[in-house]
């Protein structure tokens, strides 16, 4: 196994629908690549074109119930009309937390890695966690959906002391996008910030 390095705001791929595909197109190896790297970076979920590659697949941990999910083609089948607003961060947006909405209750359909259909009824903090990263795979961004007057950039403010104290600064989308080109995009021919990609609610056949 190995880490995989998970790309930044402004790569373009991250604003690409990622591509669907077949089970059997996605090796084991990969598959625990990904959940390793998402454990490595402290996350609770992880799409593939976070870490550059573009298939419709996604890991996601459920943390109430010590469940792990690894998702091929996944889609939000039904949803409630109750939202839930609630701070998020994301590993492709290393420093920066905003207040979000999303539905409360969700279904989703997928394919698991043995090609074998997979329902899930999620709710609260994990019907979060599958909104976040399916819209990761139609390139959608968290910030998108975000109440940006929320934004906040985290700094460690070191004061001499073992525990370091955590500064949110209000920071503009705008300069987000300067600081991520200077540290993360020097060498990129082409950086995207925007999606073409509408960010109103997620289709659904029908309330969850």
């Amino acid at each position: 196994m190995a880490l995989l390095p998970v790309i930044k705001y402004g790569h373009p791929t991250l604003r690409k629908r990622a591509q669907r595909c077949q089970a059997n197109e996605i090796s084991p190896t990969f598959i625990a690549d990904l959940i390793q790297t998402m454990y490595a970076e402290d996350g609770v979920g992880l799409a593939a074109n976070q870490v550059n590659v573009d298939k419709q697949v996604l890991v996601a941990r459920d943390p109430d119930k010590s469940s792990l999910y690894v998702l091929i083609n996944p889609r939000i089948m039904a949803q409630s009309e109750k939202t839930v607003v609630q701070v998020e961060g994301c590993l492709s947006l290393p420093q920066l937390q905003a207040e979000v909405p999303r539905a409360f209750k969700i279904e989703v359909q997928a394919v698991d890695p043995d090609g074998q259909p997979i329902h899930i009824k999620a709710k609260d903090y994990f019907a979060r966690v599958l909104q976040h990263e399916i819209d990761h795979l139609n390139g959608i961004l968290y910030i998108d959906r975000a109440d940006l007057t929320t934004l906040v950039w985290l700094e460690k403010k070191e004061d001499g002391r073992e525990e370091e104290e955590l500064v949110r600064q209000p920071i503009t989308l705008q300069e987000v996008q300067k600081r991520f080109t200077a540290r993360y995009h020097k060498q990129l021919d082409k950086v995207v910030f925007h999606s073409d990609q509408r960010t109103g609610p997620a289709s659904a056949t029908h309330d969850a």
